[in-house]
């Protein structure tokens, strides 16, 4: 419960702090904070190999699977003015799959990076672009001794558009790579995801 409790308490305290230290006129231009859901499709395939000093390296792989998800998205981040937003953001997929031992797991596959998005119009509505770079993930966080967290390198790139000021909708593409070596074993992913999701944007 503590794990949840603490983020949950430094967001609550984020947004009041925001509220009031920004002025949430509408335009663009400021301090933006955004949260968004939606469905979405991941395509991955992992891989396993393990270290064998008479035969070398034995690879054990799973086919590629395809699988319906659940995406969630948040960034939070500043606006130089009314077209360009610049900012950190988390795009995770969750979903249930086997792992390469055959054990059901729940699965957050993800992209933790510093991104940007372009708006043709300096007010709502408006089409608008989005592309990032930085650390794709694969993490098993529900298990009771759950393992280390993969990593790697992940980007995304996107469009979408703001229907209405803080309403937004938002089609992803988003590619990671993300793996372990540790003790002769080499464990990797590869995934793509599509993503649709319906974000709320304060600025």
């Amino acid at each position: 419960m503590r794990k949840i409790t603490f983020p949950l308490i430094v967001f609550l305290n984020v947004l009041m702090l925001s509220s009031t230290a920004f002025p949430w006129d509408g335009q663009r231009k400021g301090f933006i904070l955004g949260l968004g859901a939606g469905p979405g499709i991941t395509s991955f395939q992992q891989d396993i190999a393990f270290w064998d000093f008479d035969r070398g390296w034995i690879p054990v792989k799973i086919d590629r699977q395809s699988k319906p998800t659940v995406m969630t998205d948040f960034k939070i981040g500043y606006a130089p003015n009314n077209s360009w937003e610049v900012y950190y953001s988390s795009k995770v997929s969750w979903f249930r799959s086997k792992d390469v031992f055959h054990h059901e797991v729940s699965v957050a596959d993800g992209l933790h990076s510093v991104g940007a998005s372009y708006y043709f119009q300096p007010q709502a509505p408006s089409a608008f672009v989005s592309s990032g770079i930085g650390i794709g993930m694969w993490v098993l966080p529900f298990e009771s001794h759950p393992p280390h967290t993969w990593l790697g390198l992940g980007l995304f790139t996107g469009a979408g558009y703001e229907l209405a000021p803080h309403m937004e909708v938002e089609l992803d593409f988003l590619w990671v790579n993300p793996g372990r070596f540790t003790q002769g074993i080499d464990e990797g992913a590869n995934s793509f995801a599509l993503k649709l999701t319906f974000n709320v944007v304060g600025y």
